[in-house]
């Protein structure tokens, strides 16, 4: 999930709140400690911070005040793990430096995640303590929240492109690296992409701002022109190498871009002008998507992988 402008500008005074909250409750338990004692309770209350070297790329770990010394040695090993599954996808790690800032809560699993812009780039996940290693691999918070970075900052009315390209690339990207079958992929797409479909009074994904159309909407653009890229190029080259040539003309999530010049730009990517072609299509239509025929033709139809399907070569592609 990406930040609104507001939430980016006070997402600072998080770390503030932190630590004043790791002082104050010390400070409840012990009203008598002498200012030595509170000085070192405002240390202990700082995140424990180390650097994580992804390529060329370094990520700013940061723990609240709050996890045990396994949690931080399981949440670092699920941080590199997402880290690669980007990387591999986008050729690289999508920005040189970003900061992650992991908070405690009570129980288990992955909770929440959302990325900022401003002041500087920082992803901040909210995770239980009781966290287990089989939660960390099923987990696509992380990876969600990696691949915002590899996408410029755009008008709020099109953050259905954004989060469509996190939801979708986040299936690809760990499909690819097996931290998910692809069977598991397909499935799960073709139970959660229909709730991208056009509803009574749509008027397109630009206009459209609802829940399903932002995230699965979105994703169903980013399908669909990942298909088309296949096709056309004979396998060459798909959604992939057009944002890989976003990324490589300076677009991510530290500068702000339009929508058009986002699509333009992987479409010269790829020699083709299938992205620009899509949004002109669905930006202000409420055409619905023939999903079921898409799955009989791509071979996925009944939670099964039919290698004799038309577009069976392109499925493979997509998950290659």
């Amino acid at each position: 999930m990406t930040s609104t402008p507001d939430a980016a500008l006070s997402r600072r005074a998080l770390l503030v709140d932190l630590s004043r909250a790791g002082c104050a409750a010390l400070m409840l338990s012990a009203p008598h400690a002498t200012r030595a004692v509170d000085q070192s309770a405002a240390a202990r209350a700082q995140p424990d911070t180390e650097t994580l070297h992804i390529l060329r790329s370094r990520i700013e770990l940061q723990f609240a005040p709050g996890f045990s010394k396994p949690a931080q040695q399981a949440a670092r090993t699920w941080a590199i793990t997402s880290a690669d599954a980007v990387a591999r996808y986008f050729g690289r790690f999508p920005v040189p430096k970003v900061e992650l800032l992991l908070v405690p809560e009570e129980g288990s699993g992955v909770r929440s995640g959302v990325t900022y812009a401003e002041p500087s780039l920082l992803m901040r996940i909210r995770l239980g303590r009781e966290t287990t290693e089989a939660q960390f691999i099923d987990d696509w918070v992380l990876v969600h929240e990696m691949v915002h970075l590899a996408i410029p900052r755009i008008p709020r009315a099109q953050n259905w492109l954004h989060e469509g390209i996190a939801t979708y690339v986040e299936s690809v990207a760990r499909g690819r690296v097996g931290l998910v079958s692809a069977e598991t992929v397909w499935r799960e797409w073709a139970t959660a992409m229909p709730q991208g479909q056009p509803q009574a009074g749509d008027a397109g994904l630009d206009h459209t701002p609802t829940w399903g159309r932002t995230y699965w909407g979105g994703a169903m653009f980013c399908l669909l022109a990942d298909v088309e890229l296949l096709k056309r190029s004979a396998l060459r080259t798909g959604l992939q190498q057009a944002l890989q040539g976003v990324l490589a003309a300076g677009g991510q999530y530290g500068v702000p871009w339009t929508v058009e010049r986002i699509l333009a730009t992987g479409d010269a990517a790829v020699g083709q002008t299938v992205l620009t072609e899509l949004y002109e299509r669905m930006k202000a239509s409420a055409e619905p998507i023939d999903l079921a025929g898409l799955w009989r033709e791509l071979g996925t139809t009944g939670g099964t992988l039919n290698d004799q399907a038309p577009l069976a070569n392109v499925r493979r592609a997509i998950l290659a």
